[in-house]
């Protein structure tokens, strides 16, 4: 891997790190009460937001790595998650959780009309650890 890669894969890292900052602050601020959340467009649309970017983040790294290691470009992206599964770069439970979050965040960009206030919270206050242990297992393959 060149410097210039390793450098553009670190740099998404360092934004992914921004992210789940403010995604923390957020879930710790609104943690006890799910009905102020929802009817806060404050709450809602940070969380909204910085989810999108953070699950971006992630497509965006798996998608370099997927270039970098030259294999074969899925066209979907849990296709892409599945690929990074079979070549051992992340583990299955992994892979099984980002599917999902994969799938949210088509919800998101694509369906905003139609989010659920209450399943955005729901991510908000549980899944942060998935982009987090992401980070974990990426970063272990940057490192070798």
């Amino acid at each position: 891997m060149t410097k210039i890669i390793k450098k553009k894969f670190f740099d998404k890292i360092q934004n992914l790190d921004e992210y789940i900052k403010y995604l923390e602050a957020l879930a710790k601020e609104t943690k006890k009460n799910k009905v102020a959340f929802v009817s806060d467009f404050h709450f809602f649309g940070l969380a909204e937001r910085y989810l999108q970017l953070s699950i971006q983040t992630i497509i965006d790294l798996v998608q370099m790595i997927i270039i970098e290691e030259k294999f074969e470009r899925p066209e979907e992206n849990q296709e892409a998650i599945s690929l990074l599964f079979e070549k051992k770069i992340i583990s299955k439970k992994l892979a099984s959780r980002l599917d999902g979050i994969v799938g949210f965040r088509n919800i998101l960009v694509h369906e905003y009309g139609k989010i659920d206030k209450e399943k955005v919270y729901d991510y908000l206050q549980e899944r942060i650890v998935d982009l987090k242990d992401f980070k974990k297992e990426i970063l272990k393959l940057l490192k070798k």
